[in-house]
């Protein structure tokens, strides 16, 4: 279940952003702080994207950063950043980017059942749009804890 991913301490709701790489840096702020990742691992995100697009754009309104587990993955783990008013990532199809969902995996297999999760979230367009619009980090966990 996404709750055993998703607490308090990484889910965070914000107003705005000046653009996706502050972001995505907030969104990693929390992993930081739980030595989840290194900075290096935003390095990497950041330097992917401008060479890759924004390959993590997943749907409308959606985004998962994420980089190789060798470039700064110390532990397994998840964050949201939910941002009220939308970020461009320069993704036409699906901007703004309303929901940040940063992922650190270790391995290639160790977060399947994490990414099973996401997916099934990401189908449901009504929770999706509560999640948008969630104004409380309970609110965002009350609908993150049915995945």
């Amino acid at each position: 279940m996404l709750s055993d991913w998703l607490n308090e301490t990484n889910v965070k709701i914000i107003n705005r952003v000046t653009d996706w790489q502050q972001a995505v840096a907030i969104s990693l702020q929390p992993m930081f702080d739980n030595n989840i990742v290194e900075l290096r691992y935003l390095q990497a995100i950041l330097s992917s994207c401008q060479q890759f697009g924004p390959y993590f754009v997943l749907g409308d309104g959606i985004a998962m950063p994420h980089a190789r587990p060798e470039q700064g993955v110390l532990k397994k783990g998840l964050s949201l950043l939910i941002i009220r008013q939308g970020v461009a990532f320069n993704s036409p199809e699906n901007d703004p980017v309303y929901l940040v969902f940063v992922l650190a995996a270790t391995d290639g297999h160790s977060h399947i059942a994490m990414i099973a999760a996401l997916s099934a979230l990401f189908s449901q367009d009504q929770d999706i749009t509560r999640l948008k619009q969630a104004t409380t980090i309970d609110q965002a966990l009350s609908i993150i804890g049915q995945y």
